[in-house]
């Protein structure tokens, strides 16, 4: 079972979602997370709950697990973590790092004073509690690369990184290496994935339309270069998601 819960108005410059995921199973099962462009800090309570930080995906994550697992996470908006660490968020790109091995706002009592026995709501208030009160340690987020980003979305993921970096007033060398730093993946890398995931909206839609035709109104050569984005960023056919 998966389910989102908003944050406080106060933090959604920050957040996009707080999440928890529930299974139980006899049998092993794997599943396959999909890349977004976000970055997210994630507890496994079937563990012991320490933070970890999961960077910025470039493809898919495969896990596999085994009878009862339980995570509570805080999906960041892309960029959104960056206010809160002063690590390069390249440096957690494709990897997991304990939260409290990185210089950030967070301090040991972001976990020990949260209510792990109380329900997935409790404990999701108490995290964001916990947020609102970092508000004031937060640093500055780069007003450019936020805009970068939601050129990026608007042109869903097909807008020529020259063009965006001269609206966000950079430099083609500034652009990318701040998108770098803040993003933690490559202007490039990141409409990739914003072009993927509009595709896969379209084609979860059910929209009667051919996959060449589907190629074209989302920005890809044809559907062959349609097909190798996936099987790269999802390692799925189209047909198979």
């Amino acid at each position: 079972m998966y389910i989102e819960y908003l944050p406080h108005p106060f933090l959604s410059r920050y957040v996009e979602t707080y999440w928890s995921s529930t299974d139980f199973t006899e049998k092993e099962v794997r599943r396959r997370v999909l890349p977004d462009g976000c970055a997210d800090i994630i507890f496994s309570l079937h563990r012991q709950p320490l933070p970890h930080i999961v960077g910025t995906m470039t493809t898919f994550l495969e896990i596999t697990y085994l009878g009862e697992v339980r995570f509570i996470g805080i999906r960041f908006k892309p960029g959104g973590i960056t206010a809160f660490t002063r690590v390069p968020i390249n440096e957690f790109t494709d990897s997991q790092v304990e939260l409290f091995s990185t210089e950030s706002v967070f301090d040991k009592s972001f976990g020990e004073d949260i209510p792990w026995e109380r329900s997935t709501t409790d404990i999701v208030s108490s995290v964001d509690n916990y947020l609102l009160s970092r508000l004031p340690k937060l640093y500055v987020l780069d007003e450019r690369i936020n805009y970068a980003v939601s050129l990026i979305k608007q042109g869903k993921g097909n807008t020529p990184i020259p063009l965006i970096a001269e609206q966000a007033c950079l430099s083609k060398r500034q652009f990318e290496r701040r998108f770098l730093a803040d993003i933690g993946i490559s202007p490039k890398a990141f409409s990739r994935i914003v072009k993927f995931r509009n595709t896969h909206r379209l084609l979860k839609s059910g929209a009667n339309r051919s996959l060449f035709d589907l190629a074209v109104d989302c920005g890809y050569y044809d559907h062959a270069h349609l097909i190798k984005e996936f099987k790269r960023l999802s390692g799925s056919l189209p047909s198979e998601l």
